[in-house]
């Protein structure tokens, strides 16, 4: 039996998905504008105060973003203005490679 999600389908998961995100950032998500595309979120603040949160939790967002909504690409926007962009992926870790005689 194969199961085919439909537009409504697809509209009601991404709710979902973004209520939870909101969830584990309850003193700013909720109050912020979020646009979600197939590879990418744009948080749209309408407060400073909200951007500096969101960035002091970077890691925690990126991270959650990630897992979340599976999305790449993350960027945070006050004033119509993109203040912060940045992939959800950690950065891999460079291996100091040692040459031995």
């Amino acid at each position: 039996m194969v199961l085919t999600f439909t537009a409504d389908d697809r509209s009601i998961l991404e709710q979902h998905q973004l209520e939870r995100l909101q969830s584990y950032f309850v003193d700013t998500l909720p109050l912020c504008l979020l646009h979600l595309s197939s590879r990418h979120l744009a948080i749209h603040c309408a407060e400073p105060w909200m951007v500096d949160q969101l960035l002091y939790q970077m890691d925690k967002l990126r991270w959650q973003v990630r897992v979340i909504l599976g999305i790449k690409h993350l960027s945070i926007y006050y004033a119509q203005e993109e203040i912060y962009k940045t992939v959800t992926t950690p950065p891999t870790k460079k291996r100091k490679v040692i040459n031995r005689i």
